[in-house]
């Protein structure tokens, strides 16, 4: 009995927890206006790998891999828009994100055509991986703090928001040559405020609503890659719910409204003692982390 009594006490404060932590979200108006300063993506659509440690199921989107099949298929729908699907992530964001935050987006070309914006380097994070980024923009899937601080107070924002995105097909039913299956989004999405620093990191996946059938390994790669655009839309719409926003009611309910399948995985930040924040000002904001399991 008195094991029961602390096991429900021990259960009703985890719980308290749970709740307190799950309903803090950051005041957006805050941190506003915000430039977006980066959307990055893959440049091909890959199957998901039921057994990633399975050489014969997972499909390689590096460099090498990624010359050889624009030699062989460079006419492929699912590599030529993947500039056109990052393009679409940025009109997204910026119609998505001030209605359901309330915050100002800086235009692209106040980012992108300033100085400040110029002078910075690219990562080279994704250097062996084949990636492309939203027309005009650079890849700073790693930035540094201070490099970053700088550059928000030359462009006058307050914060910014990093985008990188993975595009894939996962199986859902019958094998690659007779089947269905769908699209999955996954979008890593960091937002750094006025110093630099992150504050926030996380993951959301989405697959896409709608099936696509593959009959003899032949399918219609346009009407595929038409899909996606409603699961980046979703991703943004849960990457947008992180923040207190002036219809957040409205939003809430339609993000419920989704039929695709949106999953956020928070992405720990490093905790820094006092002596060491100095010394954190030149290192990078962050890394991509891999997908959690």
């Amino acid at each position: 009995m008195k094991k029961s009594i602390l096991w429900l006490a021990g259960a009703a404060f985890s719980a308290f927890i749970f709740a307190s932590c799950g309903s803090t979200k950051i005041a957006m108006q805050e941190h506003s206006p915000v430039a977006v300063f980066s959307i990055v993506g893959n440049s091909q659509v890959p199957w998901t790998a039921d057994d990633p440690h399975n050489p014969d199921e997972a499909e390689s989107d590096g460099v090498l891999s990624s010359m050889v099949n624009k030699l062989i298929d460079g006419q492929n729908p699912e590599i030529v828009t993947a500039v056109d699907r990052l393009d679409y992530a940025d009109d997204s964001i910026r119609q998505i994100f001030p209605e359901m935050t309330g915050c100002e987006i800086l235009s692209k070309d106040a980012v992108i055509d300033s100085e400040a914006y110029k002078d910075l380097s690219p990562s080279y994070f994704n250097l062996l991986a084949s990636t492309k980024t939203a027309t005009n923009y650079k890849d700073f899937t790693t930035i540094g703090a201070k490099k970053a601080r700088i550059a928000l107070e030359k462009i006058g924002a307050k914060s910014a928001i990093i985008l990188n995105f993975t595009f894939q097909k996962k199986l859902l039913k019958g094998n690659k040559w007779n089947g269905d299956f769908c699209g999955v989004v996954t979008l890593k999405a960091k937002l750094l405020n006025s110093r630099g620093k992150e504050i926030i990191n996380k993951t959301y996946e989405v697959q896409t609503s709608e099936r696509t059938r593959v009959s003899s390994h032949k399918y219609d790669k346009n009407a595929f890659v038409a899909t996606f655009n409603e699961a980046i839309d979703s991703a943004i719409r849960q990457f947008a719910l992180e923040f207190v926003g002036t219809n957040e009611t409205e939003a809430v309910e339609a993000a419920a409204d989704e039929n695709s399948q949106a999953q956020a995985i928070a992405l720990p930040l490093p905790a820094k003692t006092n002596s060491a924040e100095a010394a954190a000002e030149e290192a990078p904001a962050s890394s991509i982390e891999a997908k959690a399991e």
